[in-house]
């Protein structure tokens, strides 16, 4: 049993945590060991404290029993100006720990961000999800369709992303 609630920025680290394994776990084999390995919490902990000031974005965390995070999604306006999608929101990044994968927790969070997109009086849906990146097929279990690919760079490799887009964010809402 998982509680989704609004982050604060006191969850940080928590946040760090899950981000950083969960790369481990989900980018193993796909990214190279040596970046994965070079990953820390506390870095990362220091790049989700300025994301705490960033406007009109929003992070959702899923805490456990104990009060532990074990997942997060963030989200907000769009950020590459798609010229398809206007009035569109974004979630920028969800990711959850291996264990806790698989149990409907990100249908959780994705509707969590749904509701703060909607409140922004945002319509559309994109996700951005690495190719080989094989929990990329969530997306299209929800209803997603292909609509770009694009390449981006980490650690000097390029890999191709992939973005989904959803021209309704209450459709969405309405089948998660």
């Amino acid at each position: 049993m998982v509680q989704i609630r609004q982050a604060v920025y006191e969850d940080a680290e928590g946040i760090a945590y899950v981000h950083v394994n969960s790369w481990r776990t989900t980018y193993k084999g796909v990214v190279s060991d040596d970046y994965l390995n070079g990953l820390t919490t506390e870095t990362r902990k220091k790049n989700w404290q300025k994301n705490f000031h960033t406007i009109n974005s929003c992070v959702f965390v899923a805490e456990d029993e104990h009060g532990e995070i074990v997942g997060f999604a963030s989200g907000g306006p769009e950020q590459t100006h798609h010229h398809k999608y206007y009035r569109t929101g974004e979630v920028y990044a969800i990711y959850l720990l291996e264990s806790y994968q698989r149990k409907g927790i990100g249908k959780q969070l994705i509707k969590a961000i749904l509701d703060h997109l909607d409140d922004l009086g945002l319509e559309q849906l994109l996700i951005w999800a690495l190719e080989d990146n094989t929990y990329r097929l969530f997306y299209e279990q929800i209803g997603g369709s292909i609509i770009e690919t694009t390449t981006i760079e980490i650690d000097k490799k390029r890999y191709i992303e992939i973005g989904y887009g959803w021209d309704s964010i209450k459709d969405l809402r309405s089948q998660l």
